[in-house]
């Protein structure tokens, strides 16, 4: 699944702004051109209508065309033309000598009647000043909305790292709170209504999440402790039944039964509260531990299994090799895998641990595990041929990995399992 891009919010809302920023510059170069335009064409038509009536009254006078033809190109009419075809206006363009480029002209060609006579004029007046104007107006207001533009962009950028300060130290806060810890939150000073608010309401889940968990707790803690005493009576009575030849001549199988669903039971109830203290992050105290005299320390303390078994222990381990994690989380691991190893090892086959440089193997020959290699690590998976295996073991390994940035995998290789402890 293709992962979403985020964005920042102060990149979201700058775009914003550069987008009706835009609208609005762009919307204001149409309007001052059109405003230029009807400037430039109301200030013509001003000139042109000067233009005509100062031909109009030197005819009137008397006075020749050629006189009156600097104004502009005069021919007489001897009828009346169409007069819906005038006035026509054009634009054009003559090429200045003097100046040596070409001029843009607006040119009128209208009709006037003058003692009695028509007249079709035709006259010429420079619009390059005007045409000027109106592209400076229009130039002029891309480079604003450019430097508009980018003088925000710094700007949000320069200033977003103190202004959203508050902000990411809320945010830090609520990465490094852990339940059950204790620890009263700080409260970050800031004037933003915004983020008091979102502070104010971590503030309160905080408190509701603490009494939650404590009730929680205290819950699981009281069960875990009177659920022991029950099973403890029970266990003591069975044992007394064991032990009477009577009952066991008559109920051995019922007896047993009830004796090991009992331990199991038992086992069961110690394991889920010993998984929940791990889920809280209850075993916080990460060290840098050495593996070797701890994985020394269980084989010795399961050598006896090991020789009733028929099994032997082969091992290669890196004195230097250590694991950044809490000694008694470790405690966990190295005796859940060993157990794990020794409870599914063929006969008169070896369990071997090999520690490396950055990896820790735990591997013994065996069977083909019933169920599928990706369920291996969850709770309550376990292989159906083992009655006092709880399923909780390698779900306990995982939990433990992955609260302390360790990485555990598992590989069937030759007939050979393997469980590798790397860290993340």
């Amino acid at each position: 699944m293709k992962k979403e891009r985020r964005i920042r919010l102060l990149i979201k809302l700058t775009f914003v702004f550069i987008i009706f920023a835009f609208i609005a510059f762009y919307s204001s170069a149409v309007f001052l051109t059109n405003e230029a335009d009807e400037f430039i064409n109301i200030s013509l038509e001003e000139r042109f209508g000067k233009t005509e009536r100062k031909i109009y009254h030197h005819i009137l006078r008397g006075d020749s065309l050629e006189k009156v033809s600097h104004f502009g190109v005069i021919k007489p009419l001897a009828d009346l033309p169409d007069t819906n075809n005038y006035p026509v206006f054009s634009d054009t363009t003559i090429y200045d000598e003097d100046l040596d480029l070409e001029r843009v002209y607006k040119k009128k060609t209208t009709i006037i009647e003058a003692g009695g006579k028509y007249y079709e004029i035709t006259i010429l007046r420079s619009i390059d000043d005007f045409m000027r104007l109106r592209e400076d107006i229009f130039g002029s207001l891309i480079p604003a909305f450019i430097l508009l533009a980018v003088s925000f962009v710094v700007f949000s950028y320069l200033l977003s790292g103190y202004y959203f300060r508050p902000f990411n130290k809320i945010l830090e806060l609520m990465k490094t709170y852990k339940v059950g810890q204790g620890a009263e939150v700080k409260s970050v000073n800031t004037s933003t209504l915004e983020f008091n608010k979102m502070q104010d309401l971590f503030h309160e889940m905080i408190y509701r999440i603490e009494n939650d968990y404590k009730r929680l707790k205290e819950y699981t803690e009281h069960m875990a402790h009177e659920i022991q005493t029950p099973l403890a009576i029970i266990r003591n009575k069975t044992e007394n039944l064991i032990s009477d030849n009577s009952v066991m001549d008559k109920h051995s199988e019922t007896v047993k039964i009830i004796y090991e669903e009992t331990n199991h039971l038992s086992k069961l109830g110690t394991t889920l509260n010993l998984l929940t203290k791990i889920e809280n992050n209850e075993f916080n105290n990460a060290v840098n531990v050495f593996t070797k005299p701890v994985i020394e320390k269980h084989i010795s303390a399961v050598s006896e299994i090991v020789q009733l078994k028929s099994l032997s222990i082969e091992t290669e381990l890196n004195e230097k090799h250590f694991l950044f994690i809490d000694p008694i989380l470790l405690d966990i691991i190295i005796k859940n895998l060993l157990n794990n190893a020794l409870n599914y090892a063929a006969n008169n086959e070896p369990v071997k641990i090999k520690t490396g440089k950055d990896e820790m193997i735990f591997s013994n020959s065996g069977e083909v595990l019933p169920l599928p290699e990706e369920k291996i690590f969850e709770r309550f998976q376990r292989n159906g041929n083992s009655r006092n295996s709880l399923g909780l073991g390698l779900a306990l390994v995982k939990k433990i990995c992955d609260l302390n940035n360790l990485r555990i995998s598992y590989q069937y290789l030759n007939s050979i399992h393997f469980f590798i402890v790397k860290d993340s």
